[in-house]
């Protein structure tokens, strides 16, 4: 096990540069394949963002949480969601989506999680960017306790990676997975307190259970830089189940990654 640790670790290590370069190559490719470009990375969650704050503001009559805008609380979470559900989804089609290089060359399985992961990271600062603006307009701005956004980004890209570390291998063994990851994202995004607020559960064990799930440690991380600014330890529960999930994940995704790595073109 801790083999297969050293494995990954050490194959991502030695191809940073690689790994930037596949990512910037792929970001690149996308947007050639518009003409408008670098818009649809501002335009596409600026749409999502506004249909649900359209149905779950305006239409459910939702005008805030607590003292903080309805517009606000949701788009303090929707950031987090717009970075972490496409990771895991292409992250789950990253190596299949490469076979035709890895029949071709050596090349190092293991970092193509991490590729999606920087990619997807470029489509998460455009929309932390109208974030910004959004807030700006309603009369909040960056303060020393966004700081702490740094240490929630690393987990939501440690997480993603120790996913898809595992769904990637998975989806190799059966195609199926791709389509459960697809189904299970579109349930999640209702079931982990993004468009509601978690308090209307009330204390009990509904609670406890649903602040076990790692997104919403990081959603709850993002808003409490951003509103309540409580500190890291304030959510002591959701963090020992995050990183004992994320850990699990990373250990188990190595060891699949290790076990198959000579075997994908097999799996073709």
């Amino acid at each position: 096990m801790f083999t297969s640790v050293r494995y990954v670790i050490r194959e991502n290590t030695q191809n940073m540069y690689r790994i930037f370069s596949i990512a910037k190559y792929e970001l690149l490719a996308d947007m050639r394949d518009s003409k408008l470009g670098w818009f649809w990375n501002f335009a596409n969650p600026a749409i999502q963002v506004m249909t649900y704050w359209f149905v779950f503001g305006y239409v459910f009559n939702r005008k805030s949480v607590g003292h903080i805008p309805y517009l606000l609380w949701m788009l303090g979470g929707m950031v987090v969601w717009f970075f972490i559900s496409p990771c895991i989804t292409d992250g789950c089609n990253a190596v299949f989506k490469k076979i035709d290089v890895i029949t071709k060359m050596k090349f190092p399985v293991s970092v193509l999680p991490m590729t999606v992961v920087l990619q997807k990271l470029f489509d998460h600062f455009c929309l932390m960017i109208i974030l910004i603006v959004v807030f700006a307009l309603y009369g909040y701005y960056p303060t020393w306790h966004w700081i702490g956004l740094i240490y929630y980004l690393l987990c939501a890209i440690i997480f993603a990676v120790s996913l898809s570390l595992t769904t990637s291998v998975l989806n190799m063994l059966a195609r199926d997975t791709r389509k459960l990851i697809l189904a299970c994202m579109r349930l999640l995004l209702y079931l982990t307190p993004i468009l509601w607020d978690i308090d209307k559960l009330g204390h009990g064990r509904l609670m406890k259970l649903m602040t076990c799930n790692p997104i919403y440690y990081v959603v709850q991380g993002f808003r409490d830089c951003f509103f309540y600014h409580k500190g890291i330890m304030a959510y002591s529960w959701s963090m020992g189940w995050f990183w004992g999930i994320t850990l699990v994940l990373f250990f188990f995704g190595s060891y699949m990654m290790y076990k198959f790595k000579t075997r994908f073109i097999d799996l073709i």
